[in-house]
């Protein structure tokens, strides 16, 4: 018998990678940080959360910045799978240090940035 302890992650054609862009939006909730890595046409390709990449269920840890390091790694899988080499940043939270501390990874492993957006909601009343 085979043990299937590893696994592989299969490329998937259906995904529109237009010179190596995706879109990667990032969303701060009362309890968990959400990144959603996407192609240009907004299909989801992964999303992450920190409840998934830690293995504490405490809300202190979830929502600091240092969860986005955790979250990057788990998507650098992605970006090498997929040849990403640019990236469009969109925001669904304030600027804090979580911001910072995810433009700083994707520095730090090669990818550029070509914009940075807010997509913030706004409250009708």
């Amino acid at each position: 018998m085979i043990n299937n302890k590893y696994k592989f992650k299969v490329k998937k054609d259906h995904f529109f990678l237009h010179k190596n862009i995706a879109k990667i939006y990032i969303k701060r909730s009362y309890t968990n940080i959400f990144i959603t890595l996407c192609d240009l046409n907004n299909k989801v390709i992964i999303c992450k959360s920190s409840g998934s990449s830690i293995e504490t269920k405490n809300k202190r840890r979830k929502k600091i910045a240092q969860t986005v390091e955790k979250i990057i790694l788990f998507l650098k899988k992605t970006f090498k799978l997929y040849n990403i080499n640019s990236i469009i940043l969109i925001l669904k939270m304030k600027v804090k240090s979580h911001i910072y501390t995810l433009i700083n990874k994707i520095k730090y492993y090669g990818i550029n940035i070509i914009s940075i957006s807010s997509k913030r909601s706004i409250a009708h009343n």
